[in-house]
């Protein structure tokens, strides 16, 4: 029975001291302060998913390797790489055309990058000369964008040890170590609005971002990055 209790007071004593190693915090006075940065940048890729869909003109079917080839050709006039387009998709489907007469009717969808916002606009331009089927952007980055995900956080960890001296330096003290970091929110918006316009209807906001306020709610990717950090209250 004595070994029993033996063992058993053993085990509390070893939990207990587990305990205590692994809470930084114990037998500690410290604060708590939350640093936060927010930033935006403009995306140098931005990628339009474009449909073609084969169609009638009067009796004759404009048919997909034609538009195809429309396609390729008004990028090379813009002076963009082929290696930018890649096919997304090709479907075949029956559709009515014209006095519910039916016929096979293919697609294709291809996924473009452009650069900028003036290319993306010359590029929406082109694509309404060929009366393309659709285009909407499907998703904007930046080819840097871990390198501003970095600053971004090291920017939040400034943010709390610059709260936390001024809170401290109100009260008389000064902080010491940090003794815990938690980050709390790394985002990166890099979606566009899913209710986007499609390129018929968008073309005249995109032109008015290039220099117009529209470019901030449109265009900019939005960063924020959030830390926790609790820092010992140091002894004077």
């Amino acid at each position: 029975m004595n070994r029993k209790i033996i063992t058993a007071l053993l085990v509390v004593s070893a939990c207990t001291l587990f305990a205590q190693a692994a809470d930084p915090l114990q037998g500690k006075r410290f604060i708590e302060v939350t640093g936060t940065n927010e930033s935006e940048i403009v995306p140098d890729e931005l990628y339009v998913t474009i449909t073609l869909l084969e169609r009638m003109e009067g009796k004759e079917k404009v048919a997909i390797d034609k538009q195809e080839a429309q396609l390729k050709q008004s990028l090379k006039e813009l002076n963009i790489d082929l290696s930018n387009l890649s096919l997304n998709t090709a479907n075949a489907d029956y559709g009515k055309v014209r006095r519910s007469k039916k016929d096979v009717l293919v697609s294709k969808s291809y996924i473009l990058k452009v650069g900028t916002a003036d290319q993306l606009s010359k590029v929406y331009e082109k694509l309404d000369q060929i009366n393309a089927h659709d285009a909407f952007i499907s998703r904007y980055t930046h080819s840097k964008i871990l390198d501003f995900q970095k600053e971004s956080r090291i920017k939040a960890l400034k943010a709390a040890k610059e709260k936390v001296d001024y809170l401290l330096a109100a009260v008389g003290q000064q902080a010491g170590a940090p003794l815990q970091i938690m980050e709390s929110e790394n985002f990166v918006q890099e979606n566009p609005n899913p209710y986007m316009p499609m390129y018929k209807n968008s073309m005249a906001m995109v032109n008015d971002s290039v220099s117009g306020d529209a470019e901030i709610s449109f265009k900019k990717i939005k960063l924020r990055s959030s830390f926790i950090v609790k820092y010992e209250i140091a002894t004077k």
